[in-house]
């Protein structure tokens, strides 16, 4: 089986520093908020080029966290992208905040910023770019158009060691989020997340919050939750921090041979923004004709491929807002597909991938669209 994302392969190969991390920690007793904790931070936010970080339970804990500490309450308008994960919407409306989507680019699926100004209202109080699949959002040119005093808050769930023109994902806003669910480029073996940011204010307040507010074991002076991130995670995520440039590059260079080997007239791959080096979180692509046939042929060869992402927000069940107009969103859907993608995966089982696809178009050539 050809998997999508396997997660076994990199366990195998940094096992034994896993194993020695996980001993260190169930050793000392310590197991919330102890030195790993306190040291992931201080390297992930170095890694990063922040001055500080705060590890949190997971990535969605991470976004409304953000926007606890910015400031955002019930009746704001957040301005972000249609075409992203539920956790990110999740978050805006968990704050009681309202979500107000800009549509994406066609070709690198990010915000579209030739559209945001028209979006800000005297109620917008924050905006929200994703960078998608590892592509990374030109955040100095949002600023240049929303100005000064609205803050951005980085979604950073998929883009773990991107960068735009040398310059680390998550350290252009006021204040990233990151997620280490383990399938992300930065992986833990449960849930985690982090936020980053350049605000000591504002990182003070985030640690309180994150664990009830308190600043003793009998007493708070503040509201908050408990939304810490466990000490056994921060050591495996300490581990894996240091071989994650090279993880990311094995993904470039896999993406190198999809672009090398796919028919990119038939399948299109998600175009890298400009003076921006991805992770490749995600191989995305959008399929000319035929996705969802060209799916049921792979599953049947046992290539696992996924549908990133299968409607825009606004098309959800659970959705709750205004209608909006999305026609690059929608026609993105409609048409893309995620192919396995992961450091560790042989090139064999690329060719294998290509070869499949080619041998699929050229069986159905002139298929309905999927």
């Amino acid at each position: 089986m050809i998997w999508r994302c396997d997660l076994t392969p990199q366990y195998e190969e940094h096992k034994e520093a896993i194993h020695e991390a996980i001993s260190r920690v169930l050793a000392s007793g310590r197991y919330i908020n102890g030195e790993n904790v306190d040291a992931f931070e201080a390297e992930f936010a170095s890694y990063v080029g922040m001055p500080h970080a705060v590890g949190v339970n997971n990535g969605t804990d991470a976004l409304m966290m953000a926007m606890w500490v910015l400031g955002i309450r019930h009746g704001d308008e957040v301005i972000t992208t249609p075409f992203t994960a539920i956790p990110t919407y999740s978050a805006i409306r968990h704050v009681g905040a309202v979500p107000v989507f800009v549509d994406i680019d066609p070709d690198t699926y990010l915000m579209d910023l030739s559209k945001v100004a028209a979006a800000v209202t005297a109620k917008t109080k924050l905006v929200v770019p994703v960078h998608l699949f590892g592509n990374v959002v030109d955040v100095p040119k949002l600023r240049s158009i929303i100005g000064p005093s609205i803050p951005i808050l980085e979604d950073c769930a998929q883009a773990h060691g991107s960068t735009l023109r040398g310059q680390m994902a998550g350290s252009f806003g006021d204040v990233a989020a990151f997620s280490f669910y383990p399938t992300k480029n930065l992986g833990a073996y449960g849930d985690g997340g982090m936020l980053v940011m350049r605000d000591g204010e504002l990182a003070r307040l985030a640690k309180s919050r994150r664990m009830y507010g308190m600043i003793s074991k009998d007493e708070f002076v503040e509201d908050g939750i408990n939304t810490r991130l466990d000490e056994l995670q921060a050591a495996i995520l300490r581990v894996k921090l240091r071989h994650l440039d090279a993880m990311n590059a094995r993904r470039r260079a896999i993406a190198g041979l999809y672009a090398q080997w796919l028919d990119t007239s038939i399948v299109t791959p998600q175009r890298v923004a400009d003076e921006v080096v991805p992770n490749f979180h995600v191989y995305a692509a959008r399929c000319a004709r035929g996705r969802d046939e060209l799916i049921a042929s792979l599953d049947r060869q046992k290539i696992q491929t996924n549908i990133y992402y299968p409607m825009p927000m606004t098309q959800q069940k659970g959705y709750r807002g205004a209608a909006y107009s999305l026609p690059s969103a929608t026609a993105v859907s409609r048409d893309v597909i995620a192919l396995p993608m992961y450091p560790e995966m042989p090139e064999p089982f690329v060719r294998q991938t290509t070869d499949a696809i080619a041998t699929f178009y050229t069986a159905t050539t002139g298929a309905p669209r999927g």
